[in-house]
């Protein structure tokens, strides 16, 4: 495909470095000292100038763009630029990233012909919002149509404890993959589960709950009390989105200007608090150290593992940390802390799955961006209904389908269905590979 990127900041740059692989990228931006570090490191075509200048774009006047993607850290530029290649280029279709969430409720984007809209707060502050309903989980992601979820749960039996990783497989919930040890690989029948592995499960959510509760006996069973270090956009989005009956909510914050903001937007439904960080005194008179779940969200990733690691001192046993750095999530696991994908981190793997997906075929990325699951879509209809389709032959993938509200193994020939998903849960490694085999199928 022909990319242009309009943006050369973290997600860009990340953007041109995995896009380069396999497309023709461009990349757009003003600040020279970045266009030059980007073609030092890989081999694109780069621009630099104002996407919101039509001139920048007369050296790519001519070409016909499969996809244009505007990640800069502005709405109003990115949505421009996309008004302004559309007057000068020919493009099929346009992503855009956007913080304002007014723009999701909003019909502009469908005005603009923009093709899809990523909103990386709202996404970052969804996944903290999904530990409530499931509080022994570290990640919880919902799959495209249909009810089940993909989870990471925390292992935690005792090492003399022999458990047979499938053995606890049922057709609600299938194991499809474990994490040790930094490194992320698909699950045998041959596996035994090792304490502090960290196990992802897909099925239905009370199958789900019901296997957390056996594997976690240290995260809190229930969630009801919370607090939220930092009061920038994401930490007041994230309080918003945790309100519920029955939950307290504390939200700490240094800047005295950013307490009155979050004040007005919270209103009375989360306790504001302004003070420095580590004060000993305010965790005892808050009762902070009696939170059922702590969650950091600074843009510093160390000053995150710190806050998580404070309150585990004080006896916190879910301890939640953003993850703004790529490099830093395999330290935050390692630690035992709950790693949530910062906003940036998370635009730029929903543009890589948006990418990656279709009308009938779904991708979503996990486990650090080391794991990858298909969904391809049976529906009413389609060419597929009564024939018979094989299952993937390699290794490194977990194959499954789901009929009605139960989940089968996929591994010998299949007489379609309508309504069935097909599902792949595989490496990084293999993508390309199994993403070629359930596109063919």
């Amino acid at each position: 495909m022909e990319i242009i990127i309009a943006g050369a900041g973290m997600v860009g740059f990340r953007l041109a470095t995995t896009l380069s692989v396999k497309h023709n990228v461009t990349v757009i931006d003003k600040n020279a000292d970045a266009i030059n570090m980007l073609q030092e490191q890989i081999d694109i075509y780069s621009v630099v100038g104002n996407v919101e200048d039509p001139a920048t774009y007369n050296s790519v006047l001519g070409k016909k763009i499969d996809l244009f993607i505007a990640v800069t850290d502005s709405d109003e530029t990115n949505i421009i630029s996309c008004l302004i290649v559309d007057e000068s280029l020919q493009v099929k279709d346009k992503i855009v990233r956007l913080r304002n969430a007014f723009f999701a409720k909003s019909s502009i984007a469908l005005k603009l012909g923009i093709t899809e809209s990523v909103f990386p707060i709202t996404r970052t502050a969804n996944s903290v919002r999904s530990l409530l309903d499931f509080p022994k989980a570290n990640s919880v992601k919902k799959l495209n149509q249909n009810n089940f979820r993909l989870i990471s749960i925390r292992a935690q039996h005792k090492p003399q404890e022999y458990i047979l990783a499938h053995s606890l497989n049922t057709q609600e919930l299938i194991m499809v993959g474990i994490e040790r040890n930094k490194e992320f690989f698909i699950s045998s029948e041959k596996d035994v589960l090792k304490p502090n592995d960290l196990i992802y499960y897909f099925g239905a959510p009370k199958a789900v709950k019901d296997m957390c509760s056996r594997m976690d006996t240290k995260m809190p069973k229930e969630i009801k009390k919370i607090v939220i270090f930092g009061a920038d956009s994401l930490g007041i989005e994230i309080a918003k989105k945790l309100v519920a009956p029955g939950v307290s909510i504390k939200l700490i914050e240094r800047n005295l200007e950013k307490c009155k903001l979050a004040a007005e937007i919270l209103q009375n439904d989360v306790a504001i608090i302004s003070s420095q960080y580590g004060n000993d005194r305010l965790i005892k008179e808050e009762g902070l150290q009696n939170a059922d779940m702590m969650i950091a969200t600074s843009k510093n990733d160390e000053e995150n593992i710190v806050k998580c690691l404070e309150a585990k001192e004080y006896g916190v046993e879910k301890v939640v940390a953003i993850n703004n750095d790529p490099n830093k999530y395999a330290l935050m696991h390692k630690l035992g802390i709950v790693v949530v994908r910062g906003q940036k981190n998370n635009a730029y793997y929903a543009i890589l799955e948006k990418i990656d997906s279709s009308s009938v075929v779904h991708a979503r990325l996990f486990c650090g961006g080391s794991a990858v699951a298909f969904t391809r879509i049976i529906y009413p209809e389609t060419d597929l209904i009564g024939k018979i389709i094989r299952p993937y032959s390699g290794s490194n993938i977990h194959s499954v389908y789901i009929r009605g509200e139960k989940i089968f193994v996929f591994s010998e020939p299949l007489l379609v269905e309508e309504n069935d998903y097909i599902m792949a849960f595989c490496t990084i490694i293999e993508e390309q590979k199994v993403k070629k085999w359930i596109y063919a199928l």
